[in-house]
């Protein structure tokens, strides 16, 4: 085999390593998350556009109970996928409850400009 054959198929090693490794990744956060519904052990409200707070901490098996007190529907979606609320209604409450450690940046895909951050300690 030649330099250049040798160098193509080296690359497309790191390119295919690459893609796994953002696929792993994504697949990690969505295991790490449930949809799930009951009384929140951490309240967020969703208002005027904004999380409130944004910037969530909560424990591991705790659930995350996102409130929409506006107008119009919202939900939560991390960032990563693999776990999200389905669409919240005004004046309802759905959640996301954590099983692993870690920080999860997320977002409303209905509005992409509200952002915030998950943060799930042991």
């Amino acid at each position: 085999m030649g330099r250049r054959t040798l160098a193509c198929l080296g690359g497309m090693a790191l390119v295919v390593a690459a893609c796994s490794s953002g696929e792993t990744a994504s697949s990690a956060a969505g295991s790490a998350c449930t949809e799930a519904t009951g009384t929140g052990a951490v309240a967020v409200s969703i208002k005027d556009f904004e999380f409130a707070p944004a910037a969530i901490t909560a424990k591991v098996g705790d659930l995350v109970l996102f409130t929409n007190a506006g107008a119009v529907p919202h939900n939560a979606t991390l960032d990563a996928g693999g776990c999200a609320t389905p669409n919240v209604q005004p004046g309802s409450s759905d959640g996301l409850r954590f099983t692993v450690a870690g920080s999860y940046p997320f977002h409303c895909s209905i509005h992409t400009q509200m952002k915030g951050t998950i943060t799930i300690g042991a």
